[in-house]
């Protein structure tokens, strides 16, 4: 519950913090942008203003000094009444060392610096935009400042942050109540995933996700996770059959040599026959017992990720060639014969692939009746090489084909009993195929025979 808890604060919690962060960089660039554009428009006021003045003060040039004093006196008074509908300016003229204001408790500002160019002025904390202008009328000289008023600025500017502040107030309410409920949405199939999957055991895999929709991650996950609960309920049951039958088959040798033992203890050893007999019988079925083991041993070292593949470039007609001679010595009853044995190089295990082969050969020999031929075919073709075996056995039928590549399947299982056969052969030699990069393939037609291919990449 904790931990459920922590998720979702942390998705509010990492929203809530983009959802400031977006925002307060989307103030910035208002703020920016609100105050760039009113830089411009005081300034073009400031511009505007200044050619006022000037056509307004032509008649300067015609007049004394004293006119000349009234006139500006007056035009001063004048601006100052019409900045009430006008953008917040202020004048200040100098005329003959007299200083003249739209404002009374102004003062004036360095007005003969910089002439002609935009200033920005701290004065009492306040921003203003200065200009400095020197107009003349024929000998008479007149210095204009034209600045802004920065309490205009200041209080649109906050009264933008004020609308900002509150509008984001409200974005993020709404937003928190938009993600409360996208993480409902999003929470209540994880429950449901968590609740089935609390009811899986190995003991019940019935239980399955219920899919609501499969192209969403939820969806896969859920998929992903049902595919796995098949494949442990698989793996389970071949288990449980394997323990079964593995049990049954090791009951059987170990209650033969029990038996043998225990005649031989009662006296039986005194008679060469039976004595020849038992440990003829004890042999046979501790091989049997030791064929288990080794399967069951490769099968641990390669779901365990432990098999260790000695991998090398190999020359594989010369494997073949070997293991047919060695066959048709322990193996008289049937008729080996090899169709081609094409020169190829592969990057095999050579012990790996020759179990695989010896595998695929007696599984040929236990079904196919005597004097009958299995053959071999080794070639390559484009990229790759073949290796197929065939006979002529009692084949197996097409409702069967698809699992006798499955770990512990066994077709028949009253006749493979008696022929020590676990269901593991086929399914080792498509493993050792697949570590190699390879494919396995079989055709079967029943009472005619079976033939098996194997596909390996040879190297570029």
């Amino acid at each position: 519950m904790d931990k459920h808890i922590s998720i979702k604060r942390t998705v509010i919690t990492s929203y809530l913090s983009s959802m400031l962060i977006i925002l307060i960089s989307i103030h910035v660039v208002i703020i920016v942008v609100f105050l760039n554009w009113e830089n411009r428009r005081i300034k073009s006021e400031i511009n505007k203003t200044s050619l006022i003045v000037h056509k307004e003060l032509q008649m300067v040039k015609h007049l004394d000094k004293n006119s000349a004093i009234k006139l500006i006196n007056k035009k001063i008074a004048e601006f100052a009444i019409t900045q009430g509908s006008q953008p917040s300016l202020h004048i200040n003229l100098i005329y003959e060392n007299i200083f003249f204001s739209t404002e009374s408790n102004d003062s004036i500002h360095d007005y003969n610096k910089e002439l002609g160019k935009f200033q920005y002025v701290l004065n009492n904390k306040n921003a203003l935009i200065i200009k400095n202008l020197l107009l003349k009328f024929g000998d008479q000289k007149v210095y204009l400042q034209i600045y802004s008023d920065s309490d205009e600025v200041k209080n649109d500017t906050i009264a933008l942050m004020n609308s900002l502040f509150f509008s984001s107030i409200f974005i993020i309410m709404i937003s928190l109540g938009v993600v409360r409920k996208i993480d409902k949405i999003i929470q209540s199939p994880i429950h449901e995933i968590t609740k089935t999957v609390k009811k899986i055991n190995r003991h019940d895999l019935s239980e399955r996700i219920t899919i609501i929709n499969q192209n969403n991650e939820l969806g896969k996950l859920s998929i992903v996770i049902n595919e796995m609960i098949d494949r442990l309920d698989i793996s389970f049951k071949s288990q449980n059959k394997f323990i079964s039958n593995a049990s049954h088959e090791l009951r059987t040798p170990l209650a033969v040599i029990k038996g043998y033992a225990d005649l031989l203890n009662a006296g039986a050893k005194s008679d060469p026959v039976m004595v020849d007999r038992g440990i003829a019988e004890i042999l046979t079925e501790v091989s049997n017992m030791e064929n288990l083991l080794k399967k069951l041993l490769f099968l641990a070292r390669k779901e365990n990720k432990m098999l260790k593949n000695n991998i090398v470039p190999f020359e594989i007609s010369s494997l073949i060639k070997e293991l047919m001679e060695k066959q048709q010595l322990i193996d008289k009853d049937h008729n080996y014969k090899i169709i081609r044995n094409k020169i190829s190089i592969l990057n095999i295990d050579k012990d790996l692939i020759l179990q695989a082969l010896r595998e695929l050969l007696k599984n040929s020999s236990k079904y196919t009746l005597e004097n009958r031929e299995i053959s071999i075919d080794s070639f390559h073709r484009k990229k790759y090489h073949y290796i197929v075996i065939k006979d002529q056995g009692k084949g197996i039928p097409k409702e069967n084909l698809k699992h006798v590549f499955e770990r512990f399947y066994i077709q028949d299982e009253s006749r493979n009993r008696q022929k020590n056969s676990f269901g593991l052969g086929l399914s080792t030699v498509k493993d050792i195929v697949e570590l190699h990069g390879g494919n396995i393939y079989i055709e079967s037609e029943f009472n005619k025979g079976t033939t098996i291919t194997i596909e390996l990449t040879k190297p570029s």
